[in-house]
């Protein structure tokens, strides 16, 4: 098969899965289609279908209670052809279904397209070809996972609110770990993280020693021990070797994290008062984390992001529920430039 076949054919994916977007992108960018939307359906999802350019759409129907409220919103204001897509072949992960699935994913593009070629021979002899390239890691890059990616979510006075509104947006399965760093005071870390927990479907629960960091965690750094990441990825709580006006310093668990997983990393810093995390995100975009904060506009209190813009190693902001999505689409972007 040749990838100029399906080439100006742009496509829109929709899915909870994160895994799965990454999958289905590899798949279609694999033979010339271009993605141009690739997320979870929205209200935010379908603006965007109707402002761009878009031939057909891949709907994921792996789980109807987080796409039903917007199908029929989809299938009323979107005039372009939609294919529901069955996932039983991709979670298989086995060659023979995967290339039944493919064969007749493509095809129906074709038809629906009027371009490209249909012949079953050709898509199954590329897909199995295509199948033994993708590395199995694909496939199971879910929570659970050992933490790769690492990010800092550092906060202040109103920032509770506003980690619920950021968590609440995140697919289960997006793989990264984080690190809450939020101003308060030693006996509410674990009411914070009780509370919180009840909000996600990430797992949250205050900062133990000895814990290996793992994708789908969000771990609420402590007020009287500095945390740090050893070698293999487990929790260290050490004694304080710092002085600083607020606990736990922002500032510190930036530097950490950034020191320790560099370009993986990254801060996001949200509603509070003061400057702390100034110095910590310039240390981060030294190593190549991305830094970005919640619009005052937002805000409970704007002065910790405002500061933390000024140093001009910020490159994005917007209120927490945008961020969520920020972030999911640079975390899908980084999965599949990984292959």
């Amino acid at each position: 098969m040749r990838k100029k076949e399906f080439n100006n054919i742009n496509i829109a994916i929709a899915s909870s899965k994160h895994s799965q977007r990454a999958y289905l992108r590899l798949a279609m960018e694999a033979n010339g289609l271009s993605v141009i939307i690739n997320d979870s359906l929205s209200r935010e999802f379908i603006n965007k279908l109707r402002r761009l350019k878009v031939d057909v759409m891949l709907l994921d129907m792996h789980d109807e209670e987080d796409t039903g409220q917007f199908v029929d919103e989809l299938l009323e204001t979107v005039d372009i052809p939609i294919l529901f897509n069955d996932v039983t072949a991709l979670t298989l992960n086995e060659p023979a279904h995967l290339a039944q699935w493919y064969g007749k994913l493509m095809r129906k593009i074709a038809a629906l397209t009027g371009r490209g070629i249909t012949d079953k021979t050709q898509f199954d002899r590329s897909y199995e070809s295509l199948v033994a390239e993708v590395p199995e890691s694909l496939f199971n890059r879910t929570a659970g996972d050992l933490a790769r990616n690492v990010w800092v979510i550092g906060s202040s006075l109103g920032g509770p609110e506003a980690v619920k509104r950021f968590l609440r947006r995140l697919p289960e399965d997006l793989p990264v770990a984080f690190i809450l760093a939020q101003h308060l005071g030693a006996n509410f870390v674990t009411l914070l993280a009780e509370q919180l927990n009840q909000a996600t479907e990430f797992a949250v629960m205050s900062a133990q020693d000895g814990h290996v960091l793992r994708h789908g965690e969000v771990i609420v750094a402590p007020v009287t021990k500095r945390l740090v990441i050893n070698p293999i990825g487990a929790i260290r709580l050490q004694e304080l070797d710092y002085q600083s006006p607020y606990t736990p310093s922002i500032n510190v668990v930036v530097s950490d994290i950034a020191r320790h997983y560099k370009a993986r990393s990254g801060a996001i810093i949200l509603s509070g008062m003061c400057d702390d995390g100034k110095q910590g995100v310039q240390v981060m975009h030294q190593f190549g984390g991305k830094v970005w904060a919640q619009d005052a506009q937002s805000c409970v209190i704007s002065s910790m992001p405002d500061n933390v813009r000024a140093t001009g190693v910020v490159s994005y902001s917007a209120p927490p529920e945008i961020l969520a999505q920020h972030l999911i689409e640079h975390i899908n972007n980084s999965s599949v430039a990984e292959i």
